[in-house]
Parts: structure tokens; C-alpha cells; sequence
């Protein structure tokens, strides 16, 4: 089973287009995709329907055109009706465990809080007390926003980040498992944001080490790979990977799961 793994596309043609050719090059057995994957610039009256759209048909044309299965989660850009895709949109993978073949993958697309303004797919961590200062932020009510005066009240009334990881399905074998996370592990080298700290979750840190997947994918950090100088960081016994995000060209990671202890970026303008 031949993976082809990419995330943090954020809406852009030029980087579908670049990932569609690298599939149809590639010719993998699936396809993922990591969340962060439609664009969030609309005014925010109608961001969450502008949104919904690029994720209807537009996705469901790319897919088809693949060449692959294409499973796929949310990350902290997407507004959670996205994530309701119709028939045709790839597979959200998020609470999931479905097979691949003899492996199983597991998607999560909640994160850590963040300093941005839409909170949908965030939760207050249990193994960290640490919050970036935000201001006023928007979750979604339908396929309308919902002003969120008060983050932190929101988040506290929210399970944690921990409580919604151990809530995951549970495979047939965490040794033969990908886990496709938006949110990397914290201070394990795919976190490392501009000014060289880690702004990773300290939850998905403690669940992958707890059940070790073979695998974990991550996106979320975009300049992470850059700054730490690899793309792949062991954490625990797991191989977490971080494809990364450059405006000048396609990242993404190449996986056979016949040998997976090993990812291969590949980079192309």
C-alpha cells in the first residue's frame, strides 16, 4: 500500500493542480490529505458558505480526477460544516478508523488553541496550560458564523484535546496504524514555529506516545520541516512526519507501507 501524503494546501489552485500531476506521476494506492485545505479569506459573513462550496463540487471534481482513493480531515482553517462533505468529496477520516489494505488509518482534525480567529476545531489542552492571547473569534452555527466573545469560556465548557483523542476508534493493531493528525506533537521537531520554539499539542504528544502508531502525518506548522531540517522526527517508536507548506512549490511525502520507516519528501515547483 503506496500512501501520498500532503496537507495545509489552504485553497490554493496552483498547489491542487501541482498535487493532482505529482498523484498521476506517483500513481499511489491513496491519497491524504492532512487538513487546512480550503481557502478562509471571505469576509466572515460569508466565509463559512464560501467555504462549504469550494468543498462541494470542487473537491468532489478533483478526486474523481485523482487517480487514487483520497481520504482527508479538517484542520483549524476549516469552519465545521465542511466537514459534512457531499457524496464524492473524498472520505473525511475525522473520529475514523477505516482500512488501508492490512493497515488501518485513524483521522483527528482538533487542534490546540491557536491565536486565530475561527475556534471550530479547537480545544483546550489537559497536558498544557498554555494559551497564545486571542481576541474576539467566530465559531460556526450552520452555515452561518457565530461570534465567540469569550475563548476561553468556550473552550472550558468543551471537552479537552486529551479527552477527544481517547474517544478515537481503536484499531486492529496500533503497530500497522497511520494516524493522520492536523495538529503535530509538541517539541518534537515537527512543531518548531518561526523564532525556533514548538507550538505543538501537548495531548497529541502524550496519545502517540501511549499507543505508538507506526505512523503519525501532520501539518499545521507550516515552516516546521524548514527550521528543523526534516521532514520526519521519531516520537517514541512512531515516525511522525511533517510534509510542510512553501508558497513556491508542492510538498509532499511518499510512503510504502511495505517499509514504513521510512518517508520521502518530494518537492516540486
Amino acid at each position: 500500500m503506496r500512501l501520498l501524503f500532503a496537507s495545509d494546501i489552504h485553497g490554493s489552485p496552483r498547489t491542487w493542480n501541482a498535487l493532482a500531476g505529482l498523484a498521476h506521476e506517483c500513481r499511489p494506492d491513496a491519497i491524504l490529505l492532512g487538513g487546512d485545505l480550503f481557502s478562509n479569506s471571505a469576509p466572515v459573513e460569508a466565509a463559512p458558505a464560501a467555504q462549504r462550496g469550494e468543498a462541494g463540487e470542487p473537491f468532489a471534481r478533483w478526486c474523481a480526477a485523482a487517480g487514487a482513493p483520497v481520504y482527508w480531515i479538517a484542520g483549524n482553517h476549516e469552519w465545521a460544516t465542511t466537514v459534512d462533505p457531499p457524496p464524492g468529496a473524498g472520505i473525511c477520516v475525522h473520529g475514523r478508523c477505516v482500512p488501508l489494505g492490512d493497515w488501518d488509518l485513524i483521522g483527528f482534525s482538533l487542534c490546540s488553541p491557536t491565536p486565530y480567529w475561527l475556534i471550530d476545531h479547537e480545544r483546550r489542552e489537559e497536558f498544557s496550560t498554555r494559551r497564545e492571547p486571542r481576541g474576539r473569534c467566530w465559531m460556526s452555527q450552520g452555515v452561518l458564523p457565530a461570534p465567540v466573545d469569550n475563548p476561553n469560556r468556550w473552550l472550558d465548557a468543551r471537552p479537552t484535546l486529551a479527552d477527544e483523542l481517547r474517544a478515537l476508534p481503536a484499531p486492529r493493531d496500533w503497530s500497522r496504524t497511520v494516524l493522520m493528525a492536523h495538529n503535530p506533537p509538541f517539541d518534537t521537531g515537527l512543531d518548531l514555529r518561526w523564532g525556533n520554539f514548538p507550538v505543538g499539542s501537548a495531548d497529541v504528544r502524550e496519545f502517540i506516545l501511549r499507543v505508538q502508531p507506526a505512523i503519525s502525518l501532520h501539518g499545521h506548522i507550516h515552516e516546521a520541516p524548514l527550521l528543523s531540517g526534516s521532514a520526519t522526527h521519531r516520537v517514541g517508536r512512531t515516525l511522525g512526519c511533517n510534509a510542510g507548506r512553501s508558497d513556491a512549490a508542492i510538498r509532499a511525502l511518499w510512503i510504502d507501507l511495505a517499509d514504513p520507516g521510512v518517508a520521502t519528501l518530494i518537492e516540486r515547483p
